[in-house]
């Protein structure tokens, strides 16, 4: 099966790079297979994340934030997390040909994320790193894990051997 369009869900860790460097890998087999390397974000009616001082859930109700303030905020907070996966990648996709979209997106939950960018942009394979956290997640993490149970296309799960 030949893949043409991998979307890689990077949350900055050893576990996301080293999911970036097998994605290059097989990128590298075809130049027009595109990368789509997606930092998933959520944020709230007004996270305190977002520059404000106060606990909004506490001092302001969501009904009274003026809505292009909170789109500004939301869009200088996908802002900072493109440029902090742009940090954390390096230059380790310097002198890949394929096309290369590297996105911060808000979503409700990383594992819808994850699957809503994968089905709208056509991705046929999803290569994501695990922490190996948890239960069964003893063998993956819970987004790697909700991610493999409910994607609709492949999923590569890039866990990476422990050091010694």
């Amino acid at each position: 099966m030949k893949f043409s369009n991998i979307l890689v869900p990077f949350d900055k860790s050893a576990h996301a790079v080293h999911a970036l460097e097998i994605a290059k890998g097989l990128a590298e087999e075809d130049p027009a297979i595109q990368l789509h390397v997606v930092g998933i974000i959520f944020l709230s009616e007004m996270p305190p994340s977002l520059g404000l001082e106060a606990n909004p859930y506490q001092s302001v109700p969501p009904l009274t934030v003026d809505p292009d303030l909170y789109k500004q905020l939301v869009e200088a907070a996908l802002a900072r997390e493109k440029e902090d996966m742009g940090a954390a990648i390096g230059a380790l996709l310097d002198g890949l040909p394929n096309p290369v979209q590297v996105l911060a997106v808000n979503a409700p939950s990383v594992v819808d994320g994850i699957n809503d960018y994968a089905h709208d942009h056509g991705c046929d394979l999803i290569v994501m790193g695990s922490r190996g956290l948890g239960v069964l997640r003893g063998m993956l993490g819970s987004v790697s894990y909700g991610v493999l149970r409910s994607a609709d296309v492949p999923v590569l799960i890039a866990k990476e051997a422990e050091k010694e």
